[in-house]
């Protein structure tokens, strides 16, 4: 029963991911075609009844798929049996990663710097 709370949120989500893309496209279109975005009864414009037209389709969609929805639910109990780092081993990695970062960057400036002068004593454009 759990689960259930867990896959319906992914398709909310999807269905606002869904309706965000398709007021996008919609407001890019009108633009293209000089199609005015109006209002409607001076609430809602044509865009967003698109997107909520397009998100309420979408989700009503995978509610009613029996893959997507075995898909999710079986994503979900994976998801649920992962066992995630502590803050410590978070912390450790992500500083491993800033100061590898920083290490690679500095070779690669220092190496930028000693070709670029390399480079202007051979081709002699020093100024």
């Amino acid at each position: 029963m759990s689960k259930q709370r867990y896959v319906l949120l992914v398709f909310v989500v999807g269905a606002i991911l869904a309706g965000l893309t398709v007021q996008a496209a919609a407001v890019s279109a009108m633009a293209q075609f000089a199609y005015p975005d109006d209002n409607w009864f001076g609430v809602i414009h044509t865009s967003t009844a698109l997107a909520l037209l397009g998100g309420g389709g979408t989700f009503l969609g995978l509610i009613r798929t029996r893959a997507a929805v075995t898909y999710t639910t079986e994503v979900v109990g994976e998801l649920l049996r992962v066992t995630w780092p502590s803050r410590e081993e978070s912390l450790r990695a992500a500083t491993t990663v800033i100061g590898t970062s920083l290490f690679i960057a500095a070779t690669i400036a220092i190496c930028d710097l000693g070709f670029k002068n390399l480079a202007d004593i051979v081709l002699f454009t020093e100024r």
